[in-house]
């Protein structure tokens, strides 16, 4: 198949799939919501960043501090404060992401063309084809995927792993106002498991609170964010070669159920797809 002639369709058009359009502006993206954000490139809020810029996008870079229990980071506390959530066995690498001191970037991604109100609720992986909410068809040459995977196995109907179901938390998020600013961003792990959230950022003048307990938001203002934070999947690797034997390839941390995959590795994860085509 020919790139040039090949009808790409993405479903989402999130910041994963305005990277994908960035790699590849005739990508189709379609998004389920009826309308598009207030700010389309304001896709990361608290202390979601990128460790690395998006190369040839405008980025502007910052400081970042991390803490656990307002102190530099030692192996022992950022030990406790991985039991308390559950992923003391992540294999992730926790020198990297508790660095006491470090640089964050932001990248402003150029205005999309997204496809809004385009809710998909079925997927053809032998026929190639979208069916939307609205009972509209959409062939498509090359799918990619950017939602959480275990919802887009869903959508094709493919049976659940009955011995290892897809695991998350969802994510309890509070934002508020802080009368002093702070210079760039500095995260608070927060260890103790009394404690019911279990990280505060600070950036500008903002302070954004997370939990994983939904009883410590009830009656309070806060954004759930879905799916969370996701667990290891033993399969999920052999589920992704088996989809591109569809012409379906997965980008995005949900969307390969890869933990600890950054935005960053997203990027290079797509270039090299569009170099391979």
């Amino acid at each position: 198949m020919r790139l040039s002639f090949a009808h790409v369709v993405v479903i989402g058009g999130g910041y994963v799939g305005q990277l994908i359009q960035l790699a590849m502006p005739s990508a189709r993206l379609l998004d389920w919501r009826k309308t598009p954000p207030a700010n389309h490139m304001d896709t990361r809020m608290g202390p979601q960043y990128l460790w690395e810029p998006i190369p040839l996008v405008e980025s502007f870079s910052f400081p970042v501090t991390t803490l656990v229990d307002n102190q530099p980071p030692t192996p022992d506390s950022i030990l406790t404060y991985k039991k308390k959530i559950g992923k003391e066995d992540d294999g992730g690498d926790w020198g990297l992401q508790f660095q006491h001191h470090s640089t964050g970037w932001h990248s402003k991604l150029p205005v999309p063309k997204v496809e809004y109100g385009r809710l998909v609720k079925g997927v053809d992986l032998s026929a190639h084809q979208l069916l939307l909410a609205d009972d509209v068809f959409i062939d498509y040459d090359v799918l990619i995927n950017t939602i959480p995977l275990d919802f887009f196995l869903k959508l094709c109907l493919i049976p659940p792993l009955v011995h290892h179901p897809w695991k998350n938390n969802p994510i309890f998020m509070v934002r508020e106002k802080q009368s002093a600013g702070v210079d760039g961003m500095v995260l608070n792990y927060l260890s103790n498991p009394d404690q019911p959230f279990y990280r505060e950022t600070k950036s500008d003048d903002q302070v954004f609170y997370e939990t994983l307990d939904v009883d410590c938001v009830v009656g309070v203002s806060h954004t759930k964010i879905l799916p969370g934070k996701i667990h290891p999947h033993p399969e999920s690797e052999d589920v992704l070669r088996a989809l591109k034997l569809f012409d379906v390839h997965c980008f995005g941390r949900f969307a390969t159920w890869r933990p600890d995959e950054l935005a960053h590795e997203t990027w290079k994860h797509i270039t090299g797809w569009r170099g391979s085509l």
